[in-house]
């Protein structure tokens, strides 16, 4: 069985610790010539339930729109940063649920390879705030790369690229 990833997912959070995702698909880009996808999941902050449960005299004061708009220039902004050149690179903004949206995002584009960060949460943590890392690797329809951050990463700030 030959395994060639042609075409990567890595969604983004913009956390320091999802940029350690981007590393990894930066590395397997270069390997294997793939095609990179680079989304970040918008959650409305108003869902239909939360909405239907205010009171009407409660004012709603945000934009989704104009914060739609910051995180697509900040999306343009990390892919510049993260992947040079950026020609083969499509980034996009969705709206939903995290890892919902990322495994409907990596079936519809026939995504070969997800690479999704772990902050590696455990105990009642993990199970009061849930992981999106797990869930996706549940609902994923490709294979899954979870990363998550080691001591080495802390130690290299940028570790030597295999030629």
């Amino acid at each position: 069985m030959v395994i060639h990833p042609q075409r990567i997912l890595w969604p983004t959070d913009f956390s320091t610790l999802s940029s350690l995702g981007a590393r990894y698909a930066q590395a397997i880009r270069q390997v294997f010539k793939s095609e990179v996808h680079v989304v970040h999941v918008f959650t409305p902050v108003l869902t239909a339930d939360i909405a239907t449960s205010l009171p009407a005299g409660v004012p709603v004061t945000y934009d989704e729109t104009e914060l739609i708009e910051l995180c697509r220039e900040r999306l343009r902004a990390v892919v510049q940063e993260q992947f040079q050149p950026a020609d083969d690179v499509r980034s996009e903004v969705i709206l939903g649920q995290p890892w919902s949206s990322i495994c409907d995002y990596a079936r519809e584009q026939k995504i070969d390879l997800l690479i999704v960060p772990t902050h590696g949460r455990t105990g009642l943590t993990r199970v009061l705030i849930g992981s999106t890392a797990d869930r996706i690797v549940q609902h994923a329809p490709c294979p899954v790369l979870v990363v998550k951050q080691s001591q080495q990463d802390c130690v290299h700030d940028n570790p030597p690229v295999p030629a």
